[in-house]
């Protein structure tokens, strides 16, 4: 009797060993995505690789996820044949996998195009499947930014050729080399225009603090990066002095025209000229020459002077004028109306990707984990219910033991 006993608590443990080993397997399953970069990482203008890592607590099966890269920075060149895309879109289908370790490697090479930060990321709801169940595990996938070099022969002039503000005066006299000037300002000015030209076209130039100028000092940066990363500043401090206080209202102000864009301007002759000195001419659209898509044309009012522009709206903070400037080149340039610099235009380039695919696919992978969802519960509510039916079938073993024991002993006396 007594073995009897002991055989139906070991089929109880057994039972529920198995059991809570299989919930465990239904739930647990977990995977992490993980980009990383090549030795060597990557420079302008060089192949580099990537890889794509799936790492799980399972057997991993199939597998199948969308990433996104910066195609401003990055061009695909190859790669596994489960994976395909292109334009800063790739998708990695590896479905009917044969069984691997729990860690899976996608090697892929770019090319790089230009220095910059270039991030990887994961897009969707990615799914990886464990390969003993077909069950989809539960993702997490780690951000990754790629910072691409500059290739070995970049340039690194970060340089200005001109530069020049209104109103004012730069002290000292300008000069490429130096990079701390002094000015002093009218009181009342409120803006400082500053125009800045580099000596490589490649280079980049922004301008920060010469909005909102108060009395006192006012600090204006002009910094320059150049195509190697190489970045040089241009410190700028502008002096404004106070108001005199005065016992008459103030004269009101010139209104501005429609756009809100007044400038200094100065007519020599037939010639319209713009800028603190002067620095460009207004010149006539050529024959032929069309404003870039989008602008039409429109008037300015420039120290009563009435001048073409170019707008996307009335209200647009941007606007073009077709200028020729002190070497005699004519082309367009933009103005920005609220930091009041002038620069030279160049048009931007916009990619429109069809992503109707993309979204189909990306619901597909939506229901099957919604389905999932449902499966899961489903198997819990089982689960839990056989749990419940093997204890009761214990306790009744237990129970059938004890008393057939006691009838056992009531035999015996």
């Amino acid at each position: 009797m007594r073995q009897r006993r002991k055989l139906a608590v070991i089929l109880l443990l057994a039972v529920l060993f198995v059991q809570a080993a299989g919930y465990m397997q239904v739930y647990a399953a977990s995977a992490t995505l993980r980009f990383s970069v090549g030795d060597g990482g990557a420079v302008a203008e060089q192949e580099f690789t990537v890889t794509l890592s799936v790492e799980s607590d399972a057997t991993i099966g199939d597998f199948e996820a969308y990433f996104t890269y910066d195609a401003m920075l990055a061009e695909y060149v190859s790669g596994p044949a489960c994976i395909t895309g292109g334009d800063g879109y790739l998708k990695v289908s590896d479905m009917d996998a044969s069984p691997s370790s729990r860690l899976r490697n996608y090697v892929m090479v770019f090319r790089a195009l230009k220095r910059g930060p270039c991030p990887f990321r994961i897009t969707g709801v990615p799914m990886v499947y464990a390969y003993e169940n077909g069950n989809s595990m539960s993702v997490l996938s780690e951000p990754f930014t790629l910072e691409i070099a500059a290739a070995p022969d970049a340039s690194d002039n970060a340089l200005v050729s001109s530069l020049r503000i209104s109103p004012g005066t730069l002290v000292p006299e300008f000069s490429p080399e130096i990079t701390e000037y002094e000015t002093e300002l009218p009181p009342g000015t409120e803006r400082l225009i500053v125009s800045a030209v580099p000596e490589d076209s490649r280079s980049s130039v922004s301008i920060a603090g010469n909005d909102a100028i108060t009395d006192g000092e006012n600090h204006i940066n002009v910094t320059v990066t150049a195509e190697s990363g190489n970045i040089r500043v241009y410190h700028i401090m502008a002096v404004r002095g106070a108001a005199a206080p005065s016992p008459t209202p103030e004269p009101e102000k010139e209104p501005e025209q429609p756009g809100g864009c007044v400038l200094s301007a100065e007519r020599e002759g037939e010639e319209l000229l713009l800028g603190g000195r002067w620095s460009y001419r207004v010149a006539a659209l050529p024959e032929g020459e069309v404003p870039p898509e989008g602008y039409s044309a429109d008037w300015l009012l420039i120290s009563g002077e009435t001048i073409a522009a170019y707008m996307t709206e009335p209200d647009a903070p941007f606007c073009l004028l077709y200028l020729d400037n002190e070497a005699g080149e004519s082309g367009w340039y933009r103005f920005d109306r609220e930091e009041y610099t002038v620069q030279r235009y160049r048009p931007e380039v916009v990619t429109v990707k069809d992503t109707s695919e993309t979204n189909r696919k990306v619901n597909e992978l939506l229901a099957k984990t919604s389905d999932y969802e449902k499966r899961k519960n489903a198997m819990s509510i089982l689960c839990g219910g056989l749990s419940a039916v093997v204890v009761l079938l214990g306790v009744l073993c237990i129970r059938l033991s004890v008393r057939n024991r006691g009838d056992g002993d009531g035999d015996f006396e």
